[in-house]
């Protein structure tokens, strides 16, 4: 695009819009543009981009740490979070001292374990930011935290007959800050240290004696506790609970819960502009219910106040699963999880219509609907959790290693979902999102609910058969049975000798079955295909076993069949049958070279 072609910032003023390539390729035109606007219309441009470009707008904003300070804390740690500490330093040398605390809050704990060396590293951090004056947020701390992170970091003694011990400091390095008080660093890097302990000292020095003072005398174990507590006090109020309380996300819905009206924006920590965090709806795929319903509501209030909810559900997901809420991908996992089972929730209540969807966004609180779609793998989980119980160790003897993978998912406190990664690559899992999810599981298991009915009454298997097999055979060469290798040599068996039978073949059987099954084709290099009607006549004689068939069995049957006979043309059908047969390079049929 040449530069002579594009509007001037002026013609611009009026609509105050400005593509979003600008503000890397254009940043002068951005910066004239944002000079026009209000503190508050540069933050909401701010908050409705992607993270990659939050900071460079910001930093093109003139009052740029105005801006920044008037954003939700969870916006700008988000953006910390994803950008990386290094990339943001800018960001965080803007930062107010509330938005600090929030950082620290997170970052410094795990559950009820105050992270010293996590401490240190945000120390370290700062210290490299443009303003030294950064460090100020440590004057608004709580005393028992202030003395908590000094004492996880440094000793200190003092020439008196009661601490003048010196224990323990051999090979630490020295620092007094007065003259009275030896300080000795816990820490390698003591700069950041020494120059909050200069800061405290030029400030207010008889803060840094009480503190110091507080360093030798107090508890630690108290000391953590008391500032535990305050912390606690703090993240509560941002929508960050107790254990207890985030564990009743997983408890059963109270019909009551939903007669309740849904929060206002009132509800939630709210700032000078009473803006929401962003990040929490671009977990909510376009294509999924939920995405398309929050696209056309008309609310933005209610909008808001959902991005809120989704904050608050995966923050007590977080604290429930017990998990670090400061690590990225298990924030940018814990949201995606609330989102989807919010998603089946809503689909499931407004059973796939739009407009009902929008209804119950308005009415419900995203934490009902969240619940309506645990309960939903709650029931696959027991589900799947019978029929292993009932049938572990009969299909132990032919399950797949994947299907395995994916039934032993299922049985988690959380089902999970196989996604297929790349080829090769092994099997990626994740938190059902959507109702075809759940109907996609559903389907899996009623497919091997009918594999046992049918290994059992139509193949006639059993326990003591499958662990034997048969006293052995010799291909395929890694001794595993699979349901599709066991149907596809019971197809042969009645092709050849119209039995119903699973036995290993002879070689000679073995061949003389593909010769009979497949048609040849017309030209010498097209690959065979199987002849229909000998699978049509197997199908027939699978349908007068005694199994009750229903129609979903019927169905799954001819997925089954369908599956053997593409096996058995990909692994058979480009083989020259008048020569001898590599049998080790094949699968699908169990073959014996003799009797064993």
């Amino acid at each position: 695009m040449a530069e002579e072609n594009i509007p001037s910032a002026k013609d611009l003023t009026a609509t105050q819009h400005f593509p979003i390539e600008w503000i890397k390729i254009y940043p002068r035109k951005v910066e004239a543009i944002l000079a026009t606007l209000s503190v508050e219309e540069k933050a909401r441009r701010v908050l409705n981009l992607p993270v990659v470009f939050q900071r460079e707008l910001l930093v093109l904003c003139e009052d740029a740490v105005e801006v920044t300070r008037v954003l939700p804390a969870e916006e700008i740690y988000n953006m910390i979070k994803e950008l990386g500490k290094e990339d943001s330093l800018l960001v965080l040398s803007m930062v107010s001292a509330e938005q600090l605390q929030y950082f620290f809050d997170i970052e410094w704990w795990q559950g009820d374990r105050f992270q010293p060396q996590r401490a240190m590293e945000w120390l370290e951090t700062l210290d490299e930011c443009d303003e030294p004056e950064t460090l100020e947020w440590f004057f608004n701390e709580d005393f028992e935290q202030k003395v908590m992170l000094l004492q996880s970091l440094i000793k200190v003694f003092k020439q008196d007959e009661m601490t003048d011990s010196y224990d323990g400091v051999e090979g630490l390095e020295h620092f007094s800050p007065d003259g009275v008080y030896d300080v000795f660093f816990k820490v390698k890097e003591s700069k950041p240290l020494r120059k909050l302990i200069l800061l405290l000292a030029e400030k207010d020095i008889g803060l840094l004696h009480e503190l110091l003072e507080a360093v030798i005398w107090h508890p630690l174990t108290i000391t953590v506790e008391k500032a535990y507590q305050w912390r606690l006090t703090r993240t509560s109020e941002r929508g960050i609970p107790e254990f207890e309380e985030a564990m009743g996300i997983y408890s059963s819905l109270n019909p009551d819960a939903l007669k309740q009206a849904v929060p206002t924006l009132d509800y939630f920590p709210s700032g000078k502009f009473r803006f929401s965090p962003q990040y929490p709806l671009s977990q909510a795929l376009l294509s999924h219910f939920l995405g398309q319903c929050v696209m056309n509501l008309d609310s933005e209030e209610r909008l808001d106040a959902i991005r809120w909810e989704l904050v608050c559900l995966a923050n007590k997901v977080m604290v429930a699963d017990k998990l670090d809420l400061s690590d990225l991908e298990t924030r940018q996992k814990a949201m995606r999880k609330a989102v989807g089972y919010i998603n089946i929730g809503l689909e499931l209540g407004a059973e796939g219509n739009l407009e009902k969807g929008h209804t119950l966004l308005h009415q419900i609180w995203m934490q009902s609907l969240f619940q309506v779609g645990f309960e939903q793998l709650k029931q696959i989980r027991s589900k799947a959790s019978r029929f292993l119980k009932e049938n572990g160790a009969f299909m132990e003897n032919f399950i797949s290693e994947n299907d395995k993978e994916k039934l032993g998912a299922l049985v988690l406190p959380f089902p999970q979902i196989a996604e297929k990664g790349e080829e090769e690559a092994p099997l990626l899992w994740r938190d059902p999102e959507t109702l075809d999810d759940v109907r996609s599981i559903n389907h899996f298991l009623d497919r091997w609910t009918f594999y046992i009915r049918f290994a059992k009454q139509s193949l006639g298997l059993d326990v003591k058969t499958l662990e034997q097999k048969w006293g052995g055979f010799d291909y395929p060469e890694n001794g595993k049975l699979d349901l599709l290798t066991l149907t596809t040599t019971a197809f042969a068996r009645h092709a050849l000798f119209k039995t119903q039978s699973c036995e290993p073949l002879p070689v000679s059987a073995a061949k003389s079955f593909l010769d009979v099954v497949f048609i040849t084709g017309i030209f010498k290099d097209e690959g065979k295909i199987i002849d229909d009607e000998k699978v049509s006549s197997f199908e027939r004689a699978l349908l007068d076993t005694p199994m009750a068939w229903t129609d979903s069995d019927r169905e799954l049957l001819r997925e089954l069949l369908v599956q053997c006979v593409a096996n058995l043309e990909d692994q058979f059908g480009r083989l020259d049958f008048s020569r001898s047969i590599q049998w080790h390079y094949t699968r699908g049929l169990l073959i014996t070279h003799s009797r064993h």
